[in-house]
């Protein structure tokens, strides 16, 4: 499957504004249940929240769930602003002739689970083709709790695989190690790709194990990127800009982003793992699926 579908994992910690250290996700810190802002926030934000300076907007819509104290749904995100035609791939004929002020709009999938005991709760939001709306949503839930609860802050910090290290998903041998370079311009493209024109194009390189080999775990990887980081995502001239590792755990394959520059690292693919609706996303049951046994794994690891 072409589509990347990506789940980034965060948990959530509450601080007093000057004091970064937690103090605790419980009802008797602030009198109040963490919880319960969670299921207020998602439904206080069922409206179309616009951010014009970035032609950008987005709205919860929450789904049932089964399990105790977790919230899902999806953010419907979209993006305006521009023109363009939508035709016929097979025909070329036009379908339909996009405004700028129509929004094209996407569900990705969110999750917030505020276990009964803890020091926090966690997060979990979906990437699809590289898009989401991370950014805007943690901005809003930090302003709305901040207003709420005076003095204290809501943090989001992404869970790393250091934070996690006996999990499954971490633990695991890897099979497969890619570099990844976006966009390399011609002049280097040119050594790999004789007489073909190509203006720009994505580069990678591929290392895989042996059959009944692996090639380490994901910590051992970055343990050893760390002292060289440099070196590491350097190959013959050229500068990575990702390293990307695929692991076999529970009988499958995952592909997790082991570093880079940008929010990918961290980050663990499924696509592979989904099942996909008619529209072309994955179904909302099958994320859900893939999300718990992944949270799961860290929460059991981390307590």
């Amino acid at each position: 499957m072409s589509f990347s579908i990506g789940l980034r994992f965060y948990q959530v910690h509450i601080h007093k504004v000057q004091d970064r250290n937690p103090v605790g996700f419980q009802k008797d810190v602030m009198t109040s249940d963490p919880y319960v802002f969670m299921k207020e926030f998602v439904k206080n934000n069922q409206e179309i929240r616009d951010r014009e300076d970035l032609q950008r907007s987005w709205f919860l819509d929450a789904k049932p769930v089964d399990g105790a104290r977790d919230i899902k749904g999806y953010i419907k995100y979209g993006t305006y602003g521009f023109e363009s035609n939508l035709i016929d791939r097979k025909s070329k004929k036009s379908n339909y002739k996009r405004k700028s002020s129509d929004l094209e709009e996407i569900p990705l999938y969110f999750q917030f689970w505020v276990p009964d005991a803890g020091p926090c709760g966690f997060a979990v939001f979906q990437s699809f083709q590289g898009r989401s709306c991370v950014t805007l949503v943690i901005g809003a839930i930090t302003e709305q709790f901040k207003a709420k609860h005076k003095g204290y802050a809501l943090s989001f910090k992404k869970i790393m695989p250091e934070d996690v290290k006996g999990s499954s998903l971490y633990s695991a041998p890897v099979k497969q190690v890619r570099l990844v370079k976006k966009s390399m311009p011609r002049d280097k493209a040119d050594k790999y790709l004789k007489n073909i024109e190509a203006e720009e194009v994505d580069f990678e390189i591929s290392l895989k194990a042996k059959r009944k080999r692996n090639l380490g775990n994901i910590l051992s990887l970055r343990k050893g990127a760390d002292q060289t980081s440099s070196s590491f995502l350097v190959y013959d001239g050229i500068k990575f800009d990702e390293a990307i590792a695929e692991v076999s755990v529970g009988g499958r394959r995952r592909t997790v982003g082991i570093m880079g520059y940008n929010s990918d690292a961290g980050t663990v693919e499924i696509s592979d793992s989904v099942s996909w609706g008619p529209d072309g996303h994955p179904t909302f049951q099958s994320v859900s699926r893939e999300a718990d046994t992944i949270l799961q794994d860290f929460y059991k690891t981390m307590s």
